[in-house]
């Protein structure tokens, strides 16, 4: 046996791979155009060969800040050191961003053995037509599923009558990202995401920039505005064929709890969805009860990659407990696996 480690795209054979992918997940029907669109899309993938035959694979899709690995496969009668050492080089070339998997059921030890932590804060966007019946048991908890010791975020600031702000508004949702603002785009980011009440944050040219960059990557976008006023933003990367990964979901702080929000992510996931992929995203654990309703599925296979050492200050120990399962957790159907 002579292994080695490819990084590079150039020279797969797709209908190869597309063989491996089959044989691992038991595919019978797989469309090798669809394996070679979804790698040619993706930004990091590692190949094993035992000298010149295919016998592993790993990709991952990222925006240089956020990566969600697919894929991950080794072909029968290769040990778990191939397994390992694919995941050791994706997750070297993502260094510093952060790590997402949803792994198969079979294969979550495998992910804590190799620097993975199980997350509750892992949603799956099903729609809102009764679909969540639609996916396979094991991977999702049930509709609106809540831990004992949730991570509940203090709010410094009360709701709104939400019907009579309403009616004052001028409400508009839409996916076309031309003319955007995106300086506004920033202030809005800015204040849903890290910023106390009444606290001013610099818009800097490189955080405009950013956000430039971040919303042009994405293949999905969705705004909400009053009249002309930004108000809302989202998107979501995508592989083109089959997955796709929510992020900057956030609203105007001025304009919170009124269901924009919702509408936003909403109208993102049905765009997702009706061109055939599977929406997922990870969020913050003060935001689970926006998402703990009909729409979204909870994850119970998701993980993401704690390096402790990259971290610039330790997290504090409630909200980490409403990020993280407690290493080795298993639920009760998953004991026996």
């Amino acid at each position: 046996m002579s292994l080695k480690y490819v990084e590079k795209l150039e020279s797969v054979d797709f209908d190869e791979l597309n063989l491996l992918l089959s044989e691992v997940n038991k595919e019978k029907n797989r469309d090798v155009e669809h394996t070679k669109k979804a790698f040619e899309k993706s930004q990091k993938f590692v190949f094993a060969y035992d000298e010149d035959k295919l016998v592993g694979a790993v990709r991952a899709i990222s925006d240089g800040d956020w990566a969600v690995i697919y894929n991950h496969a080794v072909k029968n009668g290769y040990s778990d050191e191939v397994a390992k050492e694919l995941i050791k080089r994706l997750v070297t070339q993502l260094k510093g961003q952060h790590i997402f998997v949803n792994a198969r059921i079979g294969s979550i030890a495998f992910y804590e053995e190799n620097g993975f932590q199980r997350t509750k804060t892992a949603y799956t966007y099903v729609g809102f037509e009764g679909k969540e019946n639609e996916y396979p048991d094991g991977y999702f908890l049930p509709l609106g599923f809540k831990f004992e010791n949730e991570y509940v975020e203090k709010k410094s600031h009360t709701k709104p009558d939400k019907e009579s702000k309403k009616k004052d508004l001028d409400l508009v949702y839409t996916s076309d990202r031309s003319g955007i603002d995106y300086e506004r785009a920033t202030e809005v980011l800015s204040g849903a995401f890290g910023k106390k009440r009444n606290e001013t944050v610099e818009i800097t040219k490189e955080k405009v920039d950013k956000t430039k960059y971040l919303f042009d990557l994405s293949d999905y976008v969705s705004f909400a505005y009053d009249g002309k006023k930004l108000i809302g933003v989202a998107r979501a990367i995508t592989d083109g064929v089959e997955e796709a990964y929510i992020q900057n979901v956030a609203v105007d702080p001025d304009y919170q709890g009124l269901g924009i929000g919702w509408e936003i992510v909403k109208n993102l996931g049905e765009d997702i969805q009706r061109d055939g992929l599977n929406p997922f995203l990870h969020t913050h654990p003060g935001a689970v009860g926006f998402y703990n309703h009909e729409g979204f599925l909870r994850n119970k296979t998701a993980l993401d990659y704690r390096n402790d050492e990259e971290l610039s200050h330790p997290m504090p120990a409630e909200m980490e407990t409403g990020f993280y399962l407690p290493k080795g957790y298993r639920f009760i159907d998953e004991i026996n696996m």
